[in-house]
């Protein structure tokens, strides 16, 4: 279960980062058009850019820990 806390606070830190602008956007920019453009939908603008990459961390911790949780107590 540790590994999960560390997971959390390593995806919750890089979304803050993000937010915070201490990221450089080029470093996600092509991840996450690419990413956009693979599953058919509108590719983000520059300036949202960095809230498309929080909302991709956090909806991949929430997906990761229901599956975790999911799995440990069923």
């Amino acid at each position: 279960m540790t590994w999960l806390v560390i997971v959390n606070v390593v995806l919750f830190s890089l979304s803050m980062a993000a937010l915070l602008e201490l990221i450089p956007q080029r470093l996600y920019s092509g991840f996450l058009r690419g990413l956009h453009l693979t599953m058919g939908i509108t590719t983000p603008t520059d300036r949202q850019l960095r809230w498309a990459l929080a909302a991709w961390l956090i909806s991949l911790l929430a997906i990761v820990d229901a599956l975790v949780l999911t799995l440990r107590f069923l």
